[in-house]
């Protein structure tokens, strides 16, 4: 499908720009289910992480397999040991997501990881990096409470039962659109598509679909 293609508003869109500013052709993975029209969707933004220990530090702590999580974010992420044994975690973007242990495992922030030790104990000061790729961009059926990441477009039209990456067109920013008529929207999925311009309108509790007035 193009979003060229019967430009025909489909039924829980209200309205949208002018054109087609606010749809986007795309790629949905999906794992064996149909997917609605109005279902909302996710996107995959990171992909694999690496890790890798500074060149001038004194210890040579190892990791285990790094499982990059719907929250992790593209980049590279700091861990500053502050003892032989403890460490902190930076994300991209300077903030610090949690302390950790070696020997246990690590889960903060859609990041995964057990780190263990080398030949040679860390040192505080030591520091260590895990590089996160950029993901995909394909888009997957968004989960409650943004599990699968957060609500990030709406599908066009229904996708029949695939397994696999298939074609299609959905919608990214600046529409109007039916609660009714939505799937898998929730509270945190709400706030997601308003942060991208796309309302969601009509009471959760009501039949029917009403506007502000002008």
């Amino acid at each position: 499908m193009s979003l060229i293609e019967a430009p025909k508003i489909v039924a829980f869109v209200l309205s949208e720009a002018d054109g087609f500013m606010s749809r986007e052709n795309a790629v949905v993975t999906q794992a064996g289910t149909a997917v609605k029209s109005g279902a909302l969707l996710a996107q995959v933004d990171a992909g694999a992480g690496t890790y890798a220990v500074d060149a001038g530090a004194t210890g040579n702590p190892t990791a285990g397999t790094v499982v990059i999580g719907a929250a992790a974010i593209p980049g590279v992420y700091v861990i500053t040991f502050t003892a032989a044994t403890k460490f902190d975690v930076e994300d991209p973007n300077g903030v610090v997501i949690g302390s950790g242990t070696l020997g246990a495992a690590f889960s903060k922030a859609g990041l995964g990881v057990t780190l263990t030790a080398g030949g040679m104990a860390a040192v505080a000061g030591d520091r260590a990096t895990i590089t996160v790729a950029v993901g995909s961009g394909k888009y997957v059926p968004y989960t409650a409470n943004a599990a699968a990441g957060p609500a990030a477009a709406i599908l066009y039209q229904s996708l029949p039962a695939a397994t696999g990456d298939v074609k299609a067109v959905v919608f990214t920013n600046d529409c109007e659109v039916n609660r009714a008529l939505l799937t898998g929207l929730d509270a945190t999925g709400e706030a997601n598509l308003r942060a991208l311009g796309i309302k969601v309108r009509g009471a959760a509790s009501l039949p029917y679909v009403s506007t502000p007035a002008l």
